[in-house]
């Protein structure tokens, strides 16, 4: 018997959703599984259905399914003529669609048809397919992320959890944001680690080994450690290569298969990576990028968490909430220095640095040089861990990380 499942709004998504609803694209929602990408589409689903459209509504949820008795395309085509007319005014949902074989052909003919079409999918290889060659802008893609902070302090208290905001901070970034672990209770601590590590193992083997049929599994694992320790540093091929050339592993690192390798990574959603800007050309540079976990609880699962490591799980924190308000994060390049991102905010760009402690001299003058070198009077922070004496420098933004991620700042 399956468990029940409580479902949260989360009115971002969903929000976009609503304004999408009849536009003549394809609405695909991508994410790491266990994201929360099924519940927002059964959410928008009884929406639908409480509107009064439910008899021009197909859903199919195909993760649920046996591997047996997963359709092909003719077959998923056949079913949904069965239950709606797809047609103008008709809705077909369809979450988890990756495995269907054929699946681009099927979505294309409802698209064709007239029909407001949704699909979900856990691998980003969705947009790079026949699919994105053949609709050529006639789609748009809503990424949904792991629970930002004021999500996860909703889900908490759901679950009963009444600890102070400090506390549900430390939680936050100790085990993570995925929707189900943050709902597990006090009879359920005992889970957590077991359940981070379960979805970890399925999005790992179903999406990074087995779709990409990975012989070397040691130099995956290898390679998905190394960044899941380095997170907020500068990654090359070639520093990726070294070390694991330092685990014993130096025949199998060309650079061609490292590079391909932290591509299959990506695409199973479990890292983001910050591209490289210059701020003079505005161009991206190639030579290093940063990369960041989606999850930190499955990263902390995964390599544990120690407290030198802070300094880089504060910067991955700052990082997916930049994703989340704003979409695209990029590192931008000053001269010698670096802005650890700019975002594109509503009235132009905004420069974010990220720090753990201010106080160091030879660390106050890293962190504010860059920022004062940009001559413009766009929005300037500087994001750090514990309460700075000053909230001002000239200019810049000095702000508590728990105060940023609560708007209490």
């Amino acid at each position: 018997m399956k468990q029940d499942i409580r479902i949260l709004p989360r009115e971002k998504y969903q929000d976009m959703l609503r304004r999408s609803e009849g536009a003549p694209v394809i609405k695909i929602i991508t994410g790491m599984r266990r994201c929360g990408k099924s519940a927002l589409l059964m959410l928008f689903r009884d929406e639908l259905i409480s509107n009064g459209k439910g008899e021009h509504v197909y859903y199919r949820k195909f993760d649920d399914e046996l591997e047996s008795d997963v359709p092909d395309h003719r077959d998923l085509i056949e079913d949904v003529k069965t239950k709606v007319d797809v047609g103008p005014g008709d809705y077909i949902i369809l979450d988890e669609i990756q495995d269907v074989e054929g699946w681009e052909r099927a979505v294309m003919s409802f698209f064709e048809n007239g029909a407001d079409v949704y699909i979900t999918g856990s691998n980003a290889h969705m947009l790079s397919s026949e699919l994105s060659t053949k609709l050529s802008g006639r789609f748009i893609e809503i990424e949904v992320l792991p629970l930002s902070f004021r999500e996860f302090i909703s889900f908490r208290r759901e679950a009963g959890d009444e600890s102070d905001t400090a506390g549900l901070f430390e939680r936050f970034y100790r085990n993570g944001s995925l929707p189900a672990v943050a709902l597990l209770d006090k009879t359920q601590e005992n889970l957590v680690d077991t359940m981070i590590v379960g979805i970890f193992n399925t999005v790992y083997v179903k999406d990074v080994l087995e779709r990409n049929s990975i012989r070397n599994v040691a130099l995956m694992d290898n390679l998905n450690r190394f960044l899941m320790k380095d997170i907020g540093n500068r990654v090359s091929v070639k520093n990726a290569s070294g070390f694991l050339t330092s685990m014993g592993m130096k025949r199998q690192t060309t650079p061609q298969t490292i590079d391909n390798y932290i591509s299959m990574l990506e695409r199973a959603l479990l890292f983001h990576r910050s591209k490289r800007m210059d701020a003079e050309t505005r161009t991206f540079l190639v030579t290093t990028e940063k990369f960041y976990c989606n999850d930190l609880g499955i990263r902390n699962s995964i390599v544990g968490l120690r407290v030198e490591d802070l300094d880089g799980i504060l910067e991955n924190l700052v990082f997916l909430e930049l994703k989340y308000r704003f979409g695209s994060v990029f590192t931008l390049g000053v001269g010698r220095h670096e802005v650890d991102f700019i975002v594109k905010g509503d009235k132009g760009p905004e420069y974010y640095q990220v720090c753990y402690d201010l106080n160091n001299e030879d660390t106050f003058k890293r962190e504010v040089t860059p920022l004062r070198s940009m001559d413009d009077n766009y929005p300037k922070t500087i994001v750090v861990w514990n309460d700075y004496p000053l909230k001002d420098i000239d200019g810049i933004r000095v702000v508590r990380i728990m105060d940023w991620l609560t708007g209490s700042d």
